[in-house]
């Protein structure tokens, strides 16, 4: 396996402090601070941070420095018009090519309605899975690379606003089973309807949450 370049692991590790907001958004980024904590020279942390800004983590502010991106109402909106628009595209002309099983073994963690069985971060994960399971049966790279990261700025939103929509997260789940068994059914069209409503649900679960909080 060939070793992880200086370029790589910057990257690596700064996407990760900033998707889990331990760089938090409209914060600056000190290149000297990046150094040490990679352990590395200028030249890999500038080519990680220019990546990342390709992603829309970072703003490179000439004279100013290096800025995490905000997130505001207006880019949830957009994360979401983004995913309303494709998701259901993906599991009307996709979901076929999902594997049952594991859409088996999903729609078993979504079923619990004891929340306390299972930690909202498990919750999370297994959210996150789903949704990225039907964007990588289109196997359209494209699809890939832009949902990875409308999926970095939707974690990026749940931390900030933090674990306070229990309801919503038990609704979310019957969802993703509705959705699920619609698919087990060979049902895609009804599935896909069934994802958009989801998704436009958990907009306005966002929207409020955010606003309630910010």
């Amino acid at each position: 396996m060939p070793k992880e370049s200086l370029k790589d692991k910057a990257y690596h590790f700064i996407k990760a402090k900033i998707v889990h907001c331990e760089y938090a958004p409209n914060s600056f980024l000190n290149e000297t601070m990046l150094m040490e904590e990679v352990g590395s020279s200028r030249t890999p942390i500038r080519e990680a941070l220019s990546k990342l800004e390709q992603e829309n983590l970072v703003k490179i502010m000439p004279k100013r420095g290096v800025m995490v991106s905000d997130l505001s109402l207006n880019e949830i909106s957009m994360i979401f018009e983004t995913r309303i628009l494709i998701e259901p595209y993906i599991i009307a002309h996709y979901g076929q090519f999902v594997p049952a099983d594991i859409l088996s073994s999903m729609k078993e963690t979504f079923a619990l309605k004891n929340l306390s069985l299972i930690s909202a971060k498990e919750i999370y994960t297994k959210d996150d899975q789903f949704h990225k399971l039907l964007v990588d049966s289109s196997k359209n790279t494209y699809f890939m690379r832009a949902m990875d990261n409308i999926y970095n700025q939707s974690y990026r939103l749940r931390v900030m606003t933090g674990n306070r929509m229990q309801e919503r997260i038990l609704n979310s789940n019957n969802e993703h089973v509705d959705i699920i068994e619609l698919m087990l059914e060979q049902d895609f069209e009804k599935a896909s309807i069934a994802l958009k409503s989801h998704l436009e649900k958990s907009r306005e679960a966002s929207f409020s949450n955010f606003i309630s909080n910010y």
